[in-house]
């Protein structure tokens, strides 16, 4: 069973400036809501959560103050990390709390609406190491996600951002995935990439396993052009 989450919100959001000057990254307001907000109902879909970790450091006392006052009816606690990329901050956290369970990982700044839960199942059910959400997406975009090639439940070829031409698929890594705790003992406690340095590798061991969705929508927010039209569509597609 799953039962911990962490977002990886530690990020600087240099892109994002001016922006991010005054606001980090997650409380950056898309349709009214902070980001953080959207990645929260996602990881409430899956009611055996009990505990959520964010990693911060960038402005850190506003996302505190700001996770401090809202009840999810779940215990969220800030975790500060050094920026080390997904697989640092990661391993950093897993670490200090002593997280020796499979745990559900995710960004801190996309905006989409996934029932994780299914993911938990997939898990379970495959026995993974890993397990990944993927989407599809226009093959004019593939070089902003990592992609996957999926045969029944198991990733058997995974790739951070190829370039068009090497691009074997267009199931996106939907930035919410499940790793068991082998996978935390792989990772250097270093500045590393966990998209990068282990999903390729677990996928040739035939030990990454995905969930396909079909995703409304899936809004990133990593430019200020991506924020912008982020916010254009959120007014059009979500209720008020």
């Amino acid at each position: 069973m799953v039962s911990k989450a962490i977002i990886l919100a530690a990020g600087k959001g240099t892109r994002l400036r001016p922006l991010t000057y005054g606001i980090p990254k997650p409380l950056l307001p898309v349709g009214g809501r902070p980001v953080i907000d959207y990645v929260l109902d996602n990881i409430l879909t899956n009611k055996n959560i009990k505990t959520i970790y964010v990693a911060v450091s960038h402005m850190k006392e506003s996302i505190e103050n700001y996770l401090r006052h809202i009840n999810r009816g779940v215990e969220i606690e800030t975790i500060n990390t050094l920026c080390w990329e997904t697989g640092g901050d990661l391993k950093t956290i897993c670490i200090e709390k002593g997280i020796k369970e499979p745990v559900l990982v995710t960004y801190g700044d996309n905006v989409t609406k996934i029932n994780v839960a299914k993911l938990a199942e997939v898990h379970k059910k495959t026995k993974a190491l890993a397990t990944l959400s993927l989407f599809r997406v226009p093959w004019k975009d593939v070089e902003r996600f990592g992609i996957a090639r999926v045969k029944g439940n198991k990733i058997t070829d995974f790739v951070e951002k190829p370039a068009k031409e090497d691009a074997f698929s267009n199931l996106a890594n939907a930035g919410y995935f499940i790793v068991s705790p082998e996978v935390i003992d792989m990772l250097p406690l270093d500045k590393i990439k966990i998209e990068k340095f282990l999903f390729p590798q677990l996928a040739k061991q035939n030990r990454l396993a995905g969930r396909v969705y079909r995703l409304d929508y899936w809004l990133d927010i990593g430019t200020l052009e991506a924020y912008r039209e982020a916010n254009k569509l959120v007014e059009r597609i979500l209720p008020p």
